[in-house]
């Protein structure tokens, strides 16, 4: 678990292995710069997002939440009252497309292409008088979304905060839950 409040002391930047940088701030003019990238593990990233984040980023993340969790509730009600029972089938496709929906899948870069595609295939399906799969498509293509969101936020706060304390830098950078990446070279550097 990464502690979320770092001591005053100096660390010892040499213990980080084959980094190239000698210190701290040439890390992050490099970042600056964009020479260089910081790359964050997604399930670290939530650890940390879950006891530090702002209180705005933690309010967006539970209200995407929320949003996948009362759609997945509008499905059933819908289903129900519409006696139209393939919109049950939402439920499995949002338990799907979340799985499958992490920046960490190996899958990822299909998963995006299909999650963008997801909003043209619904167009089409309404507009040719298809309402239960296009309701279908937009469950995946809203799931997608909010995961896809959801990490981003907490990617980006977690990445910037390792940016402004260098003991969480280290202690993330030791524990693996974030590399280093040459922009031009691309070469990963990892503990």
């Amino acid at each position: 678990m990464l502690r979320t409040e770092s001591p005053r002391a100096t660390t010892k930047w040499e213990s980080l292995g084959d980094l190239p940088f000698d210190n701290f701030e040439q890390l992050k003019a490099a970042v600056a710069i964009r020479s260089f990238n910081i790359g964050v593990d997604s399930l670290a990233a939530a650890e940390w997002a879950g006891q530090s984040n702002s209180r705005t980023g933690k309010a967006i993340v539970a209200a995407l939440s929320l949003l996948l969790v009362v759609a997945a509730l509008a499905s059933i009600m819908a289903a129900l009252w519409t006696r139209e029972y393939w919109l049950l089938a939402a439920l499995p496709i949002q338990a799907f497309t979340f799985y499958i929906s992490q920046s960490s899948s190996p899958i990822h870069k299909w998963v995006t292409v299909v999650g963008a595609a997801s909003v043209p295939v619904f167009l089409d399906l309404l507009l040719n008088g298809l309402p239960v799969a296009a309701t279908l498509v937009a469950y995946a293509g809203l799931t997608f979304a909010a995961v896809r969101a959801a990490g981003y936020i907490t990617n980006s706060a977690f990445r910037k905060a390792l940016l402004a304390d260098e003991r969480l830098f280290v202690e993330a950078f030791s524990q693996r839950a974030c590399t280093v990446r040459n922009n031009q070279t691309r070469r990963v550097y990892s503990a």
